[in-house]
């Protein structure tokens, strides 16, 4: 028999769609997480300057776990979700966490921001593979147009590698693999699903999945030698790219294509090497500059409505 429609479990879950906000509000939100995103490079960074990068991370779920379980509170998800929230947290929060910090404990913020642009590449590949998304002239030559302001940034700069350097980008790369498929395997779910209730489940399993691999690091960790600045940069990035990016992502992924989500991280280079100018006195080429152009033009690109 069918539930009435006034049941509290009848909308616990699902997310009523009468309101379709505009493509201007969603790119923004879109920018915003960029930015948030950009910024994990630069404070991970300084906290691993005293953390071992596998605590820095568990810390960092543990935290956002908690946090996002107290703002999804009494929102649920339907019965038989448990095996999808499982394999979304293995993807977007095991992997993804684990692989992104000890690879950027091993390269530079540069490097690691550079290498965060293959992930639209995955994504669309993943995407048009499991038939959610068409392969347009449009959005595959903004993906690429953007993938050259990119790849303008290392010609740019130059490359200067290290054994360790290339460890980290082969841990960064399977990092950019696994958010991806997540991007692309989460979006039906994401249509339909509350957003809070969803991540904050996926941040809570991925805490339980992550204390074996953390469990050594954590235990060999010197408490007491950690400074305030550390401590505030762990909180920093639990609050900023971590909830707040996580949650307002995946309310974007509602409206807009996965490689259209993804493609936003073709942002993340420059904004990287304008922060690391502002924080560290690092030089900004002009070719930077033009760099900038071209990935916005691309992600602009990706973005139009056809």
């Amino acid at each position: 028999m069918p539930r009435p429609a006034h049941s509290p479990t009848h909308t616990s879950y699902l997310i009523p769609h009468t309101f379709m906000p505009s493509n201007l509000k969603v790119q923004a939100t879109l920018l915003t997480v960029a930015i948030l995103f950009t910024s994990n490079y630069l404070i991970s960074k300084l906290g691993m300057k005293e953390f071992a990068p596998l605590s820095f991370a568990w810390l960092r779920v543990a935290g956002s776990a908690l946090l996002l379980w107290g703002i999804a509170r009494g929102e649920r998800l339907p019965e038989g979700s448990g095996r999808r929230v499982v394999l979304f947290s293995v993807l977007a929060v095991v992997i993804n966490q684990t692989m992104f910090l000890s690879g950027l404990a091993f390269t530079t913020v540069q490097v690691a921001a550079i290498l965060i642009t293959s992930i639209p590449v995955f994504a669309l590949g993943a995407a048009i593979a499991m038939g959610h998304e068409k392969a347009t002239a449009t959005r595959v030559g903004g993906i690429a147009l953007a993938c050259a302001g990119a790849l303008l940034v290392v010609g740019g700069e130059g490359w200067h590698g290290t054994a360790q350097s290339v460890i980290g980008a082969v841990l960064i790369l399977i990092n950019c693999l696994s958010y991806a498929l997540y991007l692309v395997v989460s979006k039906p779910d994401m249509a339909h699903l509350s957003p809070r209730a969803l991540v904050a489940r996926m941040f809570a399993v991925g805490t339980l999945l992550m204390l074996p691999i953390s469990a050594i690091p954590l235990w060999r960790e010197d408490w007491a030698a950690i400074s305030p600045r550390a401590w505030m940069a762990l909180l920093l990035v639990i609050l900023g790219p971590t909830v707040a990016a996580y949650l307002l992502q995946a309310w974007a992924l509602q409206y807009a294509d996965s490689s259209i989500v993804a493609s936003y991280v073709y942002v993340q280079p420059v904004l990287a090497t304008i922060l690391g100018a502002l924080l560290f006195d690092e030089a900004i080429r002009p070719i930077v500059l033009v760099a900038g152009v071209m990935i916005c033009a691309g992600v602009w690109t990706a973005g139009r409505k056809m």
